[in-house]
């Protein structure tokens, strides 16, 4: 299980659920004027392209759409997006299969171990036949009691420990502890966040599920200090904690 802090993970728009993407409002067919002549395509081919074709081309996509993927609009960047994407999917779900339109713009994307509606794609085209936005959206299973008693139990062991998820200590732990004080218990706040508390202050964890209810990893927030401030804390921290409040 990986562990970060949400303060430092900055992730750019993608394809894929875990990794949000930017998404460009449903074009007006009237105002939108192409750069490049494209055929005619309809919207689950032009998905279904989108996920299959090896080598993306910037002309299947409007330019509203490169530009909020990359400022520079290099469909290359939407390419590496698209690739993680599928890796992350194939991973998860299996091999793809097929994508199934079920209305307002609204399609199946089927998977060969995965429930018919375990990814849905919000999906609009121009009439041009580019793509002007998509996001997607993971239908996630309510962590069951047992798998909340291990997240809670994982937390804890990582604070009590200092030990990350590849077995060797982290430094994080260690700084924290110096600037927080000595380690108490973990709350359980509800199914997905918990609050590490310490002498000095707390430290909210937000576990992420995984689709079947199993943990994929923590993510620590802005730490609650009482008798110390985020100018305080040690120097190893204090580049992570540069976007906290200083209290």
């Amino acid at each position: 299980m990986k562990i970060y802090l949400a303060y430092v993970l900055l992730i750019t728009g993608s394809l894929w659920m875990t990794l949000p993407i930017v998404v460009v409002a449903k074009p007006n067919p009237t105002s939108v004027k192409p750069t490049v002549t494209t055929a005619r395509i309809t919207p689950t081919a032009a998905l279904e392209r989108l996920i299959l074709a090896p080598k993306l081309d910037a002309s299947w996509f409007t330019p509203e759409f490169l530009k909020a993927a990359d400022k520079n609009s290099d469909v290359n960047t939407v390419q590496f997006q698209r690739d993680v994407s599928l890796k992350l999917g194939k991973m998860r779900y299996g091999n793809y299969k097929s994508v199934q339109p079920i209305g307002d713009d609204r399609y199946r994307i089927i998977f060969d171990r995965a429930e018919p509606d375990a990814v849905i794609a919000q999906f609009y085209i121009d009439k041009f036949g580019r793509i002007a936005g998509i996001s997607l959206v993971e239908k996630r299973n309510e962590p069951n009691a047992a798998a909340q008693v291990a997240a809670q139990a994982a937390v804890d062991r990582s604070f009590k420990t200092n030990v990350g998820s590849n077995g060797k200590p982290n430094q994080l732990f260690v700084s924290l502890k110096q600037w927080l004080g000595n380690y108490r218990k973990v709350l359980k706040k509800d199914a997905s966040n918990y609050l590490g508390v310490f002498e000095r202050g707390s430290v909210p964890v937000t576990v992420n599920f995984k689709p079947d209810g199993s943990i994929e990893n923590f993510r620590m927030g802005c730490p609650v200090t009482q008798s110390t401030t985020v100018s305080q804390a040690p120097q190893q921290l204090q580049k992570l904690l540069a976007n906290c409040p200083d209290r």
